[in-house]
């Protein structure tokens, strides 16, 4: 099997550059929330990603496929990050989501809701410890900005059970969030 490199290399340069800005999307809006000093800026997340990616041998079904793996890879890559902020002790402040941003929110929560990314990946770990597919599902709803249709696809699942593990994990997040106010 090609590794992921040869994958993006044999695809057409024009769905490569596409491919590309829309994991800058992704990574734009998760450096959004950090200060304008940050070490780590939007364009580096998406190289580190890549870089990280380059050897791994896979299978890329789809531009929407790249997408969740490359989200994914920025997920490590950002908690790994805010790991070593909080070792090294400098005072920064911890890489926050916004829920309202990334689809746990519903309409009558705050916009504001903010939660330290190290604690989401407590969370999804957590949650994949009694519900595998549920967090790989929300994972990716979280992460990559792709519509529950295209998690589908991606997971192999019907749409029902894509929206109906969303649902159980919403409710759980909130419930973990409320439980630790």
């Amino acid at each position: 099997m090609p590794s992921f490199s040869n994958e993006i290399a044999a695809l057409p340069p024009e769905l490569q550059v596409l491919m590309l800005q829309e994991l800058h999307n992704i990574a734009s809006r998760f450096m959004h929330q950090e200060s304008a000093g940050h070490t780590l800026q939007a364009t580096a997340l998406v190289n580190e990603a890549y870089v990280k990616l380059a050897d791994k041998t896979m299978h890329i079904v789809d531009e929407k496929h790249f997408v969740a793996i490359a989200a994914q890879q920025m997920r490590r890559i950002l908690v790994d990050n805010a790991r070593q902020k909080q070792a090294a002790k400098r005072g920064g402040r911890p890489l926050k989501m916004t829920f309202e941003e990334h689809a746990i929110a519903s309409e009558t929560d705050s916009p504001n809701h903010q939660v330290e990314l190290l604690y989401i990946n407590k969370l999804l770990n957590e949650l994949a410890s009694f519900d595998k597919r549920a967090s790989q599902i929300f994972e990716i709803k979280l992460f990559s900005m792709l519509g529950n249709e295209d998690i589908a696809k991606i997971m192999n699942v019907s749409l029902a059970t894509v929206e109906r593990d969303i649902k159980a994990a919403k409710a759980w997040f909130k419930l973990q969030l409320n439980n630790n106010k």
